[in-house]
């Protein structure tokens, strides 16, 4: 069974808010990014559910960073803070984008991790945790 994580009223105005060009993302910005550009890169995130209440979800934040470098491409950073997993704390998409038939979509995603204590790197890298 798949659950698609919903993203909070308040937490997409955080994201919205905090998104912007430069930071994690690219400096060659033309344009702040639009909302369908800040919703495409959280989609991405799939089924990555941020705390509700009672809910502790399976993860502790998120971030996005995204840079729209022309009307047609963008870039974004995505980080997940704080995950429920034995082995992973944190994940980090840098993703290209592109606008395409109307929306934009995920060309390219440079996934890495940062590692539990004693299960792998410390710092953000490609290296599978273990």
């Amino acid at each position: 069974m798949s659950h698609r994580a919903i993203v909070p009223p308040c937490l997409l105005v955080a994201a919205l808010a905090a998104a912007g060009c430069g930071t994690g993302a690219t400096t060659n910005c033309k344009a702040p990014p639009d909302r369908a550009l800040l919703l495409a890169v959280r989609a991405h995130a799939g089924s990555i559910k941020l705390p509700n209440g009672p809910d502790k979800g399976n993860a502790g934040r998120l971030t996005i960073t995204a840079c729209q470098t022309s009307s047609s491409e963008a870039t974004a950073t995505m980080t997940v803070f704080g995950l429920r997993d034995e082995m992973t704390l944190d994940i980090r998409h840098g993703m290209k984008m592109e606008f395409k038939n109307s929306k934009w979509i995920v060309t390219g995603d440079a996934h890495t991790r940062r590692c539990q204590p004693g299960h792998g790197s410390q710092e953000f890298s490609s290296a599978r945790c273990k």
